[in-house]
């Protein structure tokens, strides 16, 4: 039986999505056995800015080279950054190969969006977008286990890229001969100020874009903070950490798509969807400042809580994004991406300076609050009676 276009996207997609999550939980520890550890941070920042950039160029980036090819570019240069790793010795290539790394990894996922949009059926964005955040998010899911495995062995981080790169291969591999037939649609070049302006313009994807911002601002401050507090000030050991990652993150494999189905199928309202989420989500996140034990049962528990409404939020609003697009409008889709570097940008700088004046634990009240200020961007959300498609006039 011959696979779907969209299917073999799915299957490809979880394969990068497996290196970016193997090497994530390693980056900055690898880092530090190379270049001094007050500039691993400067690396992440940098990787974040040259990102952003980059997204914000999308829509003249895609016209020039096509889809198809950028993709094909961005996992060569993505290997031979692997590679660059694991065999280079100088400090400053190696700052090179990182940066390019991070910036490809965000890029690549720009490409895939356009084909699930191209090969995705139009009448069902819920089911698609939900299986396919369903699949990275698998991902995720089975990188702590492995990483947990090798990284305690010798030679452990080179192991860890190498199932990486390999991963990256078979991705690249399998892309080239799934879209040689694919044709890029006209892409919309629209600098970037233009497209702040369409924003401010159309409320509810402004809304929707800040909504995004938040979520990514909670993934950026729980990723820094999460494992030091656990580590430092709960008592942890990796080993249990390991057990309590992968609790955390089921939500996001066994709430994407039944989240999803409901959309299209009983069309439940997003709005309610994406409100639920910031409740449960920013809940379990300031209990978390009030939790001294160390129990591996209750901060699972809690963090599957925090992940639980992530989930939500994440799928509902991927879904509504899609909803209000046209697949050609890739300076938009380069916007909401952007809102990931921006936040692993603002996240940590806010965190370190709050630490200055305030104890570790309070930052997980604080971000309790900035994730409860989010419901106030619901209410500019259009009912999902409205839909609509964008224009630039």
């Amino acid at each position: 039986m011959q696979l779907s276009k969209l299917n073999r996207m799915y299957i490809l997609s979880f394969f990068f999505s497996l290196h970016i999550a193997l090497s994530a939980y390693v980056n900055s520890t690898f880092l530090t056995k190379i270049i001094s550890e007050k500039y691993v941070g400067l690396l992440f920042t940098i990787s974040s800015i040259v990102t952003f950039v980059s997204l914000s160029k999308s829509s003249s980036i895609l016209k020039y080279f096509g889809n198809r090819k950028l993709i094909l570019w961005l996992l060569m240069i993505n290997m031979l950054s692997i590679v660059g790793l694991i065999t280079l010795s100088n400090p400053y290539v190696i700052g090179l190969a990182f940066v390019s790394l991070l910036t490809t990894n965000t890029l690549v996922f720009l490409c895939l969006d356009i084909f699930i949009e191209h090969y995705g059926d139009k009448n069902t964005i819920g089911k698609t977008r939900g299986f396919y955040l369903t699949i990275l998010n698998l991902g995720w899911v089975l990188s702590p286990l492995i990483t947990g495995m090798l990284i305690s062995k010798e030679g452990g981080y080179i192991a860890i890229y190498t199932i990486s790169f390999i991963a990256t291969v078979i991705m690249t591999i399998g892309l080239f001969f799934s879209i040689k037939t694919f044709e890029d649609k006209q892409y919309e070049k629209i600098p970037l100020i233009e497209s702040l302006k369409y924003l401010k313009n159309n409320r509810h994807m402004m809304a929707i874009t800040t909504i995004n911002f938040i979520l990514q601002f909670f993934f950026a401050w729980m990723i820094v903070y999460t494992p030091i507090y656990l580590l430092k000030h709960i008592g942890f050991m990796w080993g249990e950490l390991g057990i309590v990652f992968t609790v955390m993150l089921i939500p996001f494999i066994i709430f994407g798509l039944p989240i999803g189905y409901v959309i299209d199928t009983y069309h439940v309202k997003k709005r309610t969807l994406i409100l639920l989420g910031f409740i449960i989500m920013g809940l379990s996140t300031l209990l978390i400042s009030f939790i001294t034990i160390k129990s591996v049962v209750i901060w699972a528990i809690v963090l599957f809580l925090t992940r639980t409404g992530a989930a939500i939020i994440e799928t509902t609003s991927e879904i509504y994004f899609f909803t209000h697009i046209k697949e050609e409008e890739a300076y938009l889709l380069g916007i909401f991406r952007d809102m990931t570097p921006v936040a692993y940008i603002i996240a940590p700088l806010l965190g370190t300076i709050l630490l200055i004046f305030l104890p570790f634990k309070s930052l997980f009240l604080i971000l309790g609050l900035i994730i409860f200020s989010g419901i106030y961007f619901i209410p500019k959300l259009k009912h999902d009676h409205e839909h609509s498609i964008p224009n630039t006039n």
